[in-house]
């Protein structure tokens, strides 16, 4: 039977997040081929980042901490892009092959890392059930969770779930209107444009372009502007960490909506002191950027790979989750890619397109996108049984916390209820806002 350690398991992922898939870069990093390191980087962006939250989400056995595990990993990967920038920034001062060599030879330490955290761990119980391999799953249950008792009502969860979507198949006349039990393809379609949106927002033309566009567009100094970059990535890193540990306060949805609305706000007010052109109106745009970077940082950075890593049913998490990552990469290459033709053609006029996406931000989550704050894994599916036609059967005695909602997507008016089910009764007991209790 394999063997698991869950603070293993999360610094691996957090290794794998800190060297964004290196680990496939190794072979890259010691061939020195330019093109072979892209495409073996880009292999490794791939796994580590479609599976990490998934690895980690399923492996986290206290409901009310998965949310900030799965955030911090963002947390990670900002703080290894800071110290890339600050290692670089650094060798600017320096001459020789050292200059390049050794920030190279860093990708093979994280990736040596995560080969170490990791390897010796088993996979997700969740994925061996997936499986059919119950005895390996419950075997890997036993170990995170505290006692046999509390392993096997999961279990039991588990089963139900996959019981639930056994005939859930994947159709794309669902893609508009899914009318299915789970609603799988819905969950999978909100999650790639989530992705997908907060990646139009901005986010990755500001970070490959930040010392260009302080010193080009906003007129500092050329060291001026390599520091200013440098303190906007370390501040992206810090709220990133900050919206991750408080993420369990107020939800997912009430983090995303209120970046999005500060964001716009921002981004709209950059855009228009970029216009003017002026020295003193270029300094306020500046100011603008690093506000838009401080509410960026702890909502739509970490917000969108929590919501992604737990609001997919078991049988297609790993579909679901790989192609909102896919979204995430797709709108970046679109940013990255067309961002400085766009600024060489209309200039300033390029931050609109931005603006518009952030804007935007605000009623999709409104409209769209559940709150699943205080649900284990295998509770979600209630979220999108609208008719009540999926079996809930929990063991004896077990507690769940239900959200209770008005109807539409948005969850409007919910409120907190434990639901304790002995034998057939279920008895509601409702909680305020805060109100917390222990989920198995």
């Amino acid at each position: 039977m394999g063997k698991i350690s869950q603070t293993l398991v999360l610094w691996g992922v957090r290794f794998g997040f800190m060297s964004y898939g290196w680990d496939a870069g190794v072979l890259g990093g010691i061939l020195e081929t330019p093109a072979f390191q892209s495409a073996m980087k880009g292999i490794g962006n791939g796994f580590v980042v479609a599976t990490g939250p998934v690895y980690v989400a399923e492996t986290t056995s206290v409901t009310k901490s998965r949310g900030p595990l799965v955030g911090v990993l963002m947390g990670f990967a900002c703080t290894a892009t800071a110290l890339a920038y600050w290692v670089d920034f650094g060798f600017t001062y320096a001459s020789g092959q050292v200059v390049w060599r050794l920030p190279l030879s860093i990708q093979i330490i994280w990736s040596l890392l995560i080969i170490a955290f990791t390897y010796p761990n088993a996979d997700s119980p969740r994925w061996y059930y997936l499986q059919g391999r119950d005895d390996e799953g419950l075997e890997v249950l036993k170990q995170l969770y505290p006692d046999t008792e509390s392993a096997l009502k999961v279990q039991a969860e588990i089963l139900v779930e996959l019981r639930q979507e056994v005939n859930e198949k994947l159709k794309l006349s669902n893609l508009i209107i899914d009318k299915s039990p789970t609603q799988a393809v819905r969950r999978i379609r909100d999650g790639v444009i989530l992705v997908g949106v907060a990646y139009l927002m901005g986010i990755n033309m500001i970070f490959y372009y930040m010392t260009t566009i302080f010193q080009v567009y906003i007129g500092l100094a050329p060291t001026t502007s390599s520091v200013c970059s440098g303190a906007a990535t370390t501040l992206l890193a810090i709220g990133v960490f900050f919206g991750s540990y408080f993420c369990e306060r107020g939800g997912r949805r009430t983090w995303l909506l209120w970046g999005a609305a500060l964001q716009s706000v921002f981004m709209i007010a950059f855009t228009i002191l970029l216009s003017f052109g002026h020295k003193a109106t270029s300094s306020a745009a500046a100011a603008m950027l690093f506000g838009w970077i401080l509410v960026f940082s702890p909502t739509w950075a970490p917000m969108p790979y929590i919501y992604v890593s737990e609001s997919m049913p078991l049988r297609h998490r790993h579909t679901g989750v790989g192609l909102s990552i896919s979204s995430q990469w797709l709108m970046a290459f679109v940013t990255v890619y067309a961002g400085p033709i766009a600024v060489a053609h209309i200039g300033y006029r390029t931050w609109i397109w931005f603006a518009v996406f952030n804007v935007i931000g605000f009623p999709y989550v409104y409209f769209f996108i559940f709150e699943t704050r205080g649900r284990t894994l295998e509770n979600v599916n209630e979220l999108f049984d609208k008719n009540g036609t999926l079996e809930h059967a929990f063991g004896e005695g077990h507690t769940v916390e239900k959200t209770v909602s008005s109807e539409g997507g948005s969850n409007q008016g919910e409120k907190n209820e434990i639901v304790e089910t002995s034998g057939d009764s279920q008895v509601p007991t409702e909680l305020g806002a805060e109100g917390e209790k222990e989920t198995v």
